[in-house]
């Protein structure tokens, strides 16, 4: 079976689902392809879903240019996935406490919270304990309540799965990518159908996949590096979440019942991407839940591993949490959110970047349109 397409998206996370959505809301004919047999099955669920609003990157990303520019995309995706889909939004008027505590990076921290326009309140460490009457706020120089929320991711995903349907896109699950010949993919499902899938650009938001299938079918190492850290699942802790801006310390969003976990700084690079966990790590991550919930029974708790992927040119550099859109190869397109909270910056670009290569001739171009190819035709002129 031969189908045709505009756009080919191969992995269904976040960023696969939200493009498929605002692709096919443009009008172009879409798929996407994914090899599980359910969608975002990797890092888009493995996570604390933390809705950011750029005050955790603000502070904790080394460069400040670059910190400012991450939490900005990260406020912007919380604004865009808040007003899209407010019911997968969790305790929506409960703020979380942000607590800082090396007394020497308050001022920084809070001048790039006011160049970021990230929202926050101070408050005294009575009001912190009356809020979350079971944690321990010793040696914390700020505590802050600021507008990160927990997010159900998967009442997001489903959202978006549902309005790409009904915008026309066509989904393959359960299809393993057997090979790809120029803009072709050759494809079987669980049943052993083959078939083909033909676009005029492919776009691999596939996250951990993408390396091994740009390996494996277009002989290129791209350099994209995995990062391993790790989560704990137990009984939900507190009202209200906390997580420290400190490297190395907590972080935790609560949902429902439960609290999801994870340490700051923890990611730890590896050579292949494995959902294995670190017993190591995961002991780290209990000793500093203890040190905000010292009374915390690790008993019945569940440990998790995760996988994040970054894409950089400097590969003995720190992880890049900034978005990428690459075309390796002509008509191929990777793209790899930094944080799951750009998703929604990353894809406005990639649905701008794809309507730039699929212009549509029945809207009328602006002359803004039509002056690089008048700049040409005058360059030779000259020449």
């Amino acid at each position: 079976m031969n189908f045709d397409y505009d756009v080919l998206l191969i992995g269904g996370g976040i960023t696969g689902l939200m493009a498929a959505q605002k692709l096919s809301d443009l009008g172009l004919k879409v798929a996407l392809v994914e090899k599980h047999t359910t969608f975002a099955s990797g890092p888009s669920t493995r996570n604390e879903g933390w809705l950011h609003r750029g005050t955790y990157h603000a502070s904790s990303i080394r460069d400040r240019k670059a910190a400012i520019q991450v939490a900005r995309r990260c406020i912007y995706g919380h604004k865009q996935l808040r007003r899209f889909s407010p019911e997968a939004v969790e305790d929506p008027d409960v703020l979380p406490l942000a607590l800082i505590r090396r007394e020497d990076t308050l001022s920084e921290v809070i001048s790039r919270w006011d160049e970021a326009d990230v929202k926050y309140r101070p408050i005294s460490r009575a009001e912190a304990e009356r809020i979350v009457p079971d944690a321990t706020f010793e040696n914390v120089s700020g505590i802050f309540q600021v507008a990160d929320v927990s997010l159900n991711t998967r009442i997001l995903y489903r959202k978006l799965l549902a309005l790409a349907q009904k915008s026309g896109c066509s989904f393959y699950l359960g299809s393993e990518i057997e090979v790809i010949d120029g803009q072709a993919v050759v494809m079987r499902d669980q049943a052993g159908v083959r078939m083909t899938l033909k676009a005029s650009t492919v776009v691999y938001s596939s996250g951990i996949g993408a390396k091994e299938i740009f390996r494996k079918h277009h002989g290129i190492d791209l350099p994209i590096r995995y990062w391993k850290s790790h989560l704990v699942v137990t009984k939900r802790l507190a009202h209200a979440g906390i997580f420290f801006l400190d490297p190395h310390e907590a972080a935790m969003m609560h949902h429902g019942d439960v609290s999801i976990i994870g340490f700051n700084e923890d990611a730890l690079m590896c050579a292949e991407p494995s959902y294995d966990v670190l017993k190591d790590r995961a002991e780290n991550l209990h000793r500093g839940i203890c040190r905000i919930f010292p009374s915390w029974d690790s008993r019945g708790s569940l440990d998790v591993a995760c996988v994040k992927v970054d894409y950089v040119t400097d590969l003995a550099g720190a992880r890049s949490l900034n978005i990428a859109i690459s075309e390796p190869v002509p008509g191929h397109v990777v793209v790899l959110p930094g944080k799951m909270t750009e998703a929604p910056y990353l894809t406005d670009v990639l649905t701008s970047y794809i309507h730039d290569k699929l212009d549509n001739p029945a809207i009328a171009r602006r002359p803004c349109d039509e002056f690089p190819t008048l700049e040409a035709e005058a360059t030779r002129e000259v020449a």
